[in-house]
């Protein structure tokens, strides 16, 4: 009767005991913005930070664990909001493959995939697996197989303030998702009337693509204006290269250099207008690049649509 009852309280404990561990990993579970493996091992323990924010049209996540083992491990990942993959960066401290892995800087998408990406902005509910390689120092044994999935029903927003210039095309038959760009201007010193003689915005896509806009007046100047464009315009024009180099894996741009790739190009500026909705958090200007992208005198993709919006620097 004794050894029944002992049996009965057994089960009973290891029923409560093994009830307790699934509701902790659960509860582990529902902390982190990014559920994770790292080469076929859960990644789980206390969260000790988690992260996600929607801000300048890139989502970014990021979760940070410490496991039973005393193992830390943190992933970020950064995404444009119609789900193109930006950046991954995962970090490891306290087990023998302690450093920084990157996926390939400004070419993720080679060793790294998204799918199932759906993003509801106004409700913030987010979701999408993932499967991908990221790297430690360009050796090819310092790899590692991550594999995930997101699952978030209240992502936090800012409005952005600080638009300078974003290319995001529509048209699958050629695309070019922008990561943040870079605008400068030089100083008109003939004594004209305009306090700057030339406009120049630059910005990388997600996929090792690199646009140049030059304008010679500003962009709230040309409001409903057409304007061509080609090799030999020295007033406006578009420039493109695209990266053919080995991996970055640190996130460093670079010089465009022999690891970049020109193309000639021709087209026309058109719809430009200025624009106010709640797609940055002050007045911009919009518009549409259509070129042909030209390799050795051979139009190698022809009526190319890049709608572009960008900042004014005198507004």
């Amino acid at each position: 009767m004794m050894n029944k009852s002992l049996l009965v309280f057994f089960v009973f404990f290891l029923f409560i005991v093994v009830g307790c561990k699934k509701s902790e990993e659960s509860d582990a579970d529902s902390k982190m913005s990014i559920q994770f493996s790292d080469n076929n091992h859960a990644v789980r323990g206390k969260v000790t930070y988690d992260y996600n924010l929607d801000n300048c049209g890139q989502i970014n996540l990021i979760t940070a664990v410490k496991e039973d083992n005393g193992n830390y491990a943190q992933l970020k990942l950064t995404l444009l909001k119609n789900g193109a993959l930006a950046k991954v960066q995962y970090f490891k401290q306290n087990s023998q493959d302690d450093g920084n892995y990157f996926a390939p800087h400004l070419q993720t998408e080679k060793s790294f995939k998204i799918a199932d990406f759906k993003y509801d902005a106004k409700g913030g509910r987010l979701s999408f697996s993932f499967v991908g390689k990221v790297f430690k120092n360009n050796k090819p044994d310092g790899e590692r197989l991550l594999t995930g999935k997101v699952e978030l029903n209240s992502i936090q927003y800012a409005p952005c303030e600080a638009l300078i210039f974003d290319v995001m095309t529509v048209n699958p038959a050629f695309n070019f998702f922008s990561i943040p760009g870079s605008s400068n201007n030089s100083v008109n010193t003939t004594g004209g009337i305009d306090k700057y003689k030339e406009f120049a915005y630059n910005v990388y896509s997600n996929t090792g693509q690199f646009l140049s806009l030059r304008l010679d007046r500003d962009i709230s100047k040309l409001v409903g204006q057409e304007i061509s464009f080609d090799e030999g315009n020295k007033m406006f024009n578009v420039k493109y290269w695209e990266y053919i180099g080995p991996y970055m894996l640190s996130e460093s741009y670079g010089p465009i250099d022999e690891n970049w790739k020109q193309f000639q190009t021709r087209g026309k500026l058109v719809n430009i207008q200025k624009m106010f909705d709640n797609r940055y958090g002050k007045p911009y200007y919009g518009g549409l690049i259509i070129m042909d992208i030209i390799d050795d005198d051979q139009i190698i993709k022809q009526a190319v649509e890049l709608p572009f919006y960008l900042s004014s620097w005198l507004d």
